[in-house]
């Protein structure tokens, strides 16, 4: 075994994940799992773990392992994602380390707290939109910023579903706009791909990235058929980390931090808020079910529900009343 048993098992291990699980659960779960062995590493050497080697990793180590994610502000959520890599990897190898951890440290194993994150504030939408529209369509950095977040806001498309996006697929009519998404989560199993309807206030700012789009492509002897495209290398998709460059670039344009992730819920939330049906929503969203959708994403908030109890008791009593 070298000096990196962590890396030697994960090169044996992720060969055999191959044609199991989708190619972007494959990337994620390599990154998540090197980060994993770069960690364990550190604490072997400061003394903190007993191996690094995932063949002899013990309940212990695994322990000091969480203690270490929530000493440096990792969210449970987080750690239990890492964790449930590290006992399918650990597993490979016949090490059940992982399990005897939850078994032998009950109150040590993280707990998850599933409560729906809140979308964005009305001034940032707002914000995003009005200055999506002021950006000069030769500013391609800018247009390809705004045109990614605002197409988040106004679809609620997933990350992925957002860089592997085809022009082609892309329909606008008398004011109105839809988007085909062909690659999406869970695609090749459980995912479907669907008809996504844009909402009224991204029409022109997808128009206008569209014409940008095509500007930059014709000045850079280009040809792409992504919505967004790689202007630099080969790639038929720009990758994940190009989607957090362009967030950044609005972030930084209007001084507001923000999650893509936020983008997601903000449409499922504006929706709703303008009273659309919530399984509709759920279905364009792409969840199984109307649970996924209140539980995670979006729902009636209390006041809505509140004023409407009440106008229908003071329909009810003039009815009867008649």
């Amino acid at each position: 075994m070298s000096r990196y048993p962590f890396t030697d098992c994960l090169n044996q291990y992720m060969p055999a994940e191959l044609g199991h699980i989708s190619s972007d659960t494959y990337g994620t779960a390599r990154r998540r799992l090197v980060q994993i062995g770069k960690i364990f590493n550190q604490l072997k050497q400061d003394g903190l773990v007993s191996t690094d080697n995932p063949r002899k990793i013990t309940a212990k180590d695994i322990d000091a392992f969480v203690g270490f994610r929530k000493a440096n502000g990792i969210k449970n959520t987080t750690i239990l994602k890492d964790l449930g890599l590290l006992k399918k990897m650990l597993s490979y190898f016949d090490n059940d380390a992982v399990s005897a951890f939850k078994a032998k440290y009950p109150a040590h194993y993280p707990k998850k707290y599933q409560k729906r994150a809140p979308s964005m504030e009305p001034p940032v939408i707002e914000r995003i939109l009005e200055r999506a529209m002021e950006v000069s369509t030769f500013d391609w950095k800018l247009s390809e910023a705004y045109g990614l977040v605002s197409l988040a806001i106004c679809t609620g498309l997933r990350p992925k579903e957002l860089r592997m996006m085809y022009r082609r697929n892309v329909r606008i009519y008398d004011g109105y706009a839809e988007i085909f998404a062909a690659h999406v989560k869970g695609e090749g199993s459980y995912g479907n791909s669907r008809w996504i309807p844009v909402h009224p206030d991204g029409v022109p700012i997808l128009e206008r990235y569209l014409e940008a789009r095509e500007f930059k492509l014709q000045i850079s002897g280009k040809k792409s058929e992504a919505l967004f495209p790689p202007i630099r290398g080969n790639e038929e998709f720009i990758g994940y980390n190009m989607l957090e460059k362009l967030k950044m670039a609005v972030v930084e344009d209007i001084g507001e931090d923000f999650e893509l992730r936020e983008c997601r819920r903000t449409f499922g939330q504006r929706a709703l808020d303008e009273g659309q049906d919530i399984h509709n929503v759920s279905l364009v969203m792409g969840h199984a079910s109307i649970t996924t959708t209140q539980r995670y994403y979006c729902d009636k908030d209390n006041r809505s529900a509140t004023d409407e109890m009440l106008e229908f008791w003071q329909n009810t009593r003039q009815t009867e009343d008649v």
